[in-house]
């Protein structure tokens, strides 16, 4: 079931009967239990049971063949998840696929579908005959079954007029995979006859006398699989089998309309996780198992997340409105010359036909980062209308799946409309090509510009902001003001990560509307450090705002949240310091311990080791041993080992950084003494 945008009217109308007020002014959206039911709400879902109320993977029947489902309306073969079986004589670009459909690859004489439905499809070629198969989705299999045609006789030349039931394929391999092959996406392999197996052989036969071949083998995750035949000979059917739950599913919601621009809040949702001892058996309460529910987002402007073409004269892509794109004629969407790719074969798309749906970056926001922790804050722009939700559940396990009862998002009116901020160098406001560059690791000072407008009375401004930031700043200045002026805020907080000003005594309304500047010292430790910001308002019960990238102030030339740090300059590990050579672990306040601080630049995740040694080379305490993003770090030794002081000399503090590029490392001496 797909949300079209002509019912999203009566879809909103569901919405506003459901939305339950938190607070005087945030409202919820909920889907599922106790909200708008799953189904209602869907524009797509991939491998999921949309029964219940709940929604949760599909549990695989082992003893129901996976590659036949349901015909179409249009009389299409589907595999039991209900997604269209494709079929060509290669892959086409882009053939690997991200909505579950599946593809069957035939590089031997017969029709390739009917392989998979049975209806006695003949496969024979000179040179290696065979099929791959993309099933869409990973599935937990454990058992793949083929066989030969059971009646009618050979009319080729060499066997004509012998029983096609004696000739099957004498030898076999099978062979699997869980990532996408070569023969999927190589554009210009017309013809390529499938000659190399993939990673993993489930099977192989030299010597096989059995017209039906039925292969079992240990239950694993399964996506892509190849049979090739060395040796001619006919085959009618291919089936698949399987048991547990599917570890990857999907599902995307249709758009959401909520009436007008708004802030988002939290993202909530109830996920419980399940495990049970086979098919058929109940499925009872598992915390501990590996599963997860990864949700994303994406906020919009307009009521459609997508831009349309339809191919022009000159054979060139010419933008459309949906409507215009619906009522042409189906073409093949492809480059902007015009050409497509249909099974195998080179076809010009003719004017007038349907063109390219590409993604509308200009009016909608890139899906969110996954979000897996239920009561984070909504990973979306705000000032949006419309809105889009899909979730991904995965599991490790085979008989293990997730339960999602139910998604609840927060929002509420917007407290000014835009709200824009600018970031700059405070000795280099109009930097070349507005790109602001810092040096890594180095404490910069830097200027945080903030402007808002307003668009309605019902927006009703704020008096605080907050900045994100890659570690604790100095807070140098606050001005308000056109010109801007130095104020005294009335109170700041200045944590880890974050840096927040209140000056409710000054707020920011459609009446008192002024411009506003922070002024701080920090460093990065990354190419690229966006720093984010959000307004809010102290006094009332309305969701922070997030702050947009623009034109904030007249005086910078940024238009941008983010700084750049040049990678030629990057050292993966810097600013290894250490607060005193010589430690004297006397318990009287005075160098009772070693202390050393490093940064890391650059990286998302490292494997950091920091230990102490002997002259020796010997292992004497091991200080750190964790993964850790990029940032600055503190490392103590008390002068012990794993049970009590060492004796006075001279020891070696390392870390070391292990990352993709190889082992970044430093190290530093530190005495003992007494």
């Amino acid at each position: 079931m797909r949300i079209r945008l002509s019912t999203l009217s009566s879809l909103c109308i569901c919405l506003s009967i459901i939305s339950t007020v938190a607070d005087a002014q945030v409202e919820r959206l909920v889907l599922g239990r106790g909200g708008l039911g799953w189904r209602d709400a869907l524009e797509q879902a991939v491998g999921l049971d949309l029964s219940t109320v709940a929604l949760q993977p599909l549990e695989i029947d082992p003893s129901v063949n996976l590659a036949i489902g349901p015909r179409t309306e249009k009389g299409e073969f589907t595999n039991i998840f209900g997604t269209v079986w494709r079929k060509g004589l290669r892959g086409p670009p882009g053939s690997v696929s991200t909505d579950g459909s599946a593809l069957v690859i035939g590089y031997a004489l017969g029709d390739p579908t009917a392989v998979i439905d049975g209806l006695g499809g003949v496969s024979s070629s000179e040179q290696d005959p065979g099929f791959s198969f993309d099933l869409g989705l990973q599935v937990p299999l454990h058992r793949i079954r083929y066989f030969g045609p059971s009646k009618g006789k050979a009319t080729v030349i060499g066997h004509t007029g012998q029983l096609l039931r004696d000739l099957f394929p004498r030898q076999y391999i099978v062979s699997a995979s869980q990532i996408s092959p070569l023969f999927l996406v190589k554009p210009d392999c017309r013809f390529c006859p499938p000659t190399q197996d993939l990673d993993v052989v489930l099977a192989r036969s030299l010597n096989n006398t059995e017209r039906v071949v039925d292969l079992s083998f240990a239950t694993q995750f399964l996506r892509f699989l190849r049979f090739r035949w060395p040796t001619r000979g006919y085959v009618a059917e291919i089936e698949f089998y399987g048991e547990g739950y599917l570890p990857q599913t999907k599902y995307i919601s249709g758009l959401f309309d909520l009436g007008e621009p708004v802030n988002f809040g939290r993202l909530l949702f109830d996920f419980e996780r399940f495990r049970s001892d086979g098919f058929g058996s109940p499925a009872v309460s598992a915390p501990d198992a590996d599963v997860r529910v990864e949700v994303e987002v994406r906020s919009g402007r307009d009521d459609t997340p997508a831009v349309y073409h339809i191919v022009s004269e000159l054979a060139s892509q010419r933008l459309v409105s949906e409507a215009d794109f619906l009522r042409a004629p189906a073409g093949c969407a492809g480059a902007a010359t015009g050409i497509c790719v249909e099974q195998g074969t080179n076809v010009a798309a003719l004017p007038g036909q349907r063109g390219n749906v590409l993604d509308d970056i200009e009016n909608w926001s890139f899906w969110s980062a996954p979000q897996q922790m239920s009561g984070d804050n909504l990973r979306a722009p705000d000032g949006r209308q419309y809105l889009q939700v899909r979730g991904r559940f995965l599991s490790a396990e085979t008989f293990a799946f997730g339960r999602l009862n139910s998604l609840t998002i927060e929002y509420s009116p917007l407290l000014a409309h835009p709200v824009w901020g600018e970031i700059a160098h405070i000795d280099d406001p109009e930097p070349l090509r507005g790109v602001v560059e810092v040096p890594i690791g180095t404490p910069v000072n830097l200027t945080y510009d903030v402007r808002a407008d307003f668009t309605s009375s019902n927006q009703t401004g704020f008096n605080a902001v907050r900045v994100v930031t890659p570690e604790s700043v100095i807070l140098q200045g606050f001005q308000m003001g056109e010109p801007l002026a130095d104020v005294e805020p009335d109170s700041v907080s200045v944590g880890q990560h974050e840096l927040v000003v209140y000056f409710p005594s000054r707020p920011v309304t459609e009446l008192t509307n002024q411009p506003l500047r922070l002024i701080f010292s920090t460093r990065v430790f990354n190419f690229i450090t966006e720093f984010q910001g959000e307004v809010f308002h102290t006094d009332r019960d309305e969701l922070p705002q997030s702050i947009d990238s623009g034109n904030a102030s007249p005086s910078v030339s940024s238009n941008d949240l983010r700084v750049f740090a040049p990678q030629d300059r990057l050292a993966i590990l810097g600013a290894v310091h250490i607060d005193s050579k010589v430690v004297t672990p006397n318990d009287d306040g005075a160098n009772d311990e070693f202390v050393l601080s490093y940064s890391l630049h650059g990286v998302s995740m490292a494997d950091v080791d920091v230990s102490v040694y002997d002259l020796t080379g010997r292992l004497v305490r091991r200080l750190t041993a964790a993964t850790q993003a990029g940032g600055a770090y503190t490392a103590r030794w008390d002068g012990t080992d794993a049970a009590q002081l060492v004796a006075p000399g001279m020891y070696v503090a390392r870390i070391a950084v292990q990352t993709d590029l190889g082992t970044s490392a430093q190290m530093r001496l530190v005495a003992i003494a007494y």
